[in-house]
């Protein structure tokens, strides 16, 4: 649990301090993906716009609203594709997940 709050605290300080507040990007193929999804927690229905990462997967997310730690569903490569309203930016430029 401490190893989750570390990694949310450094994506958190890394978003801060290089103000990563783009929507979009493109990535290798030329397709432009979206940047930020609301992830929707299943057990409090909390909800969040996050910045997904586009170097990682993100197969844990912790709840702000209920402390529930996400993991995918079965068959889904992220938290983003399994609780977000955009899949991850792999997903969506047609490439293979993590």
């Amino acid at each position: 649990m401490g190893g989750l709050l570390l990694s949310t605290g450094i994506n958190f300080y890394l978003n801060k301090r290089y103000n990563m507040t783009c929507t979009t990007r493109n990535l290798p193929n030329e397709k432009s993906v979206k940047l930020h999804s609301q992830i929707t927690c299943p057990a409090c229905a909390h909800q969040k716009v996050e910045v997904m990462p586009t170097d990682a997967c993100q197969w844990f997310y912790e709840c702000e609203g209920c402390h529930t730690v996400l993991k995918p569903k079965a068959g889904d490569c992220c938290v983003y594709c399994s609780y977000g309203t955009i899949p991850c930016p792999p997903i969506q430029s047609g490439q293979a997940c993590c």
